[in-house]
């Protein structure tokens, strides 16, 4: 098995265009399990969608991760003067979003924040 097949299934998210200036997110990457709900049985679980963030010094806001997206929405956050963003991947049936957003402490950065793991390939 390649290793691009085993991060695919294990859910590890590979951004190499972020590397040079990454800045690690305390608590950046989640991934588990929760109980079952009422209409579950006991043997079924939901599975908590990977979250993953990245914090670039970047004067752009969208930077090239190799994927293409639609923009779906942007608001205002009461807690930073500047707009949050929201992307879905644009290959049909992928259910990976983005949130891009400057850092309200340091405009010069930009966190964005990644949900769930791409079922294809990168485009790049």
């Amino acid at each position: 098995m390649e290793d691009d097949d085993a991060s695919t299934i294990f859910g590890a998210v590979h951004n190499p265009v972020y590397r040079a200036n990454e800045v690690a997110v305390p608590g950046g990457a989640r991934s588990h399990f929760e109980g079952p709900s009422d209409n579950e049985s006991g043997r079924e679980r939901q599975l908590v969608q990977e979250r993953v963030a990245f914090k670039t010094k970047s004067q752009i806001e969208i930077l090239d991760d190799g994927f293409k997206w639609r923009k779906y929405g942007k608001k205002m956050v009461k807690s930073s003067p500047n707009p949050r963003n929201y992307y879905k991947c644009s290959v049909d049936g992928c259910p990976v979003k983005k949130r891009v957003e400057r850092d309200r402490d340091d405009p010069g950065y930009v966190i964005t924040t990644y949900e769930g793991v791409h079922t294809h390939k990168s485009n790049s």
